[in-house]
């Protein structure tokens, strides 16, 4: 598993989603980075972490998780995950709630049963019958960011070009193992049973996972925080990284505060 760490402080973890690999958070790292000691990382499939040739789970990968922060020798860690990667924390919040010290579950839900199943599947079959990467990027983007931030002048430009240019590009292997991962995963019958402290984030123009699809967790995990981005799709600390950054240091020195209150 590929990682890196900035800054010094509390561990603050974040986790990638589908088919990202931890240079998405490179805009709101340096950020956080003197608040914090950032970790960031590649989930298995994607970037310079192994690519096992079969179907992976959010189990899997967020054993994985829970295996980075025991070999840095990290027994409680602040989490960020983006969509997949807030599947996985789900899944780390429920199964290692002693490591879990507080969750920002970002433009994320229960499950993949949505449109954006169906456009995963034809980027899948896009891919294997070798499409322009050009073309598949620009559809991405067109689902993952808000028209605001697209309209930017030359925004589309730079975000085809950074994609033809990732030194580490999603390979088919990987694109069917967290395929595989997505489509397997539900948190319906066990999303109560998260007692970490959360807030959740969604973009109000998201198209991915639209904001009732995210507010899903919002009023099923106990005592869950909500924040929403205005003007914003799916990658909120990519549009909006200043303002993501301090919703971060504000709710984890909530935390604090309510810690101290607490003893």
């Amino acid at each position: 598993m590929y990682y890196e760490i900035h800054g010094e402080g509390e561990p603050l973890i974040m986790i990638s989603g589908f088919s990202a690999d931890h240079l998405i958070w490179n805009e709101v790292i340096p950020r956080l980075k003197n608040n914090y000691k950032v970790i960031v990382f590649d989930n298995r499939g994607a970037g310079q972490t192994d690519i096992p040739h079969k179907p992976y789970s959010i189990e899997e990968m967020s054993h994985d998780t829970a295996q980075l922060c025991h070999q840095l020798n990290i027994k409680k860690a602040h989490f960020i995950g983006n969509s997949m990667g807030g599947f996985i924390l789900q899944h780390l919040a429920y199964q290692y709630p002693d490591l879990v010290q507080t969750a920002i579950i970002s433009n994320s839900t229960t499950s993949v049963k949505c449109n954006f199943h169906l456009y995963v599947d034809a980027q899948l079959e896009l891919l294997k019958a070798n499409a322009p990467r050009s073309a598949m990027i620009k559809a991405s983007c067109s689902w993952a960011f808000s028209y605001k931030f697209l309209t930017r002048p030359g925004m589309l430009d730079n975000l085809i070009e950074l994609g033809l240019n990732a030194p580490y590009p999603f390979s088919i292997a990987g694109y069917e193992g967290q395929y595989a991962a997505l489509c397997q995963f539900d948190s319906t019958d066990w999303l109560h049973k998260i007692t970490t402290p959360t807030m959740v984030v969604s973009g109000n123009q998201d198209l991915i996972f639209p904001e009732p699809l995210v507010k899903i967790l919002v009023n099923h995990i106990p005592h869950a925080k909500y924040y929403s981005f205005c003007d914003c799709g799916h990658l909120p600390f990519m549009e909006y990284p200043e303002q993501f950054a301090e919703m971060v240091k504000e709710f984890i020195s909530g935390y604090r505060m309510k810690l101290i209150t607490n003893n």
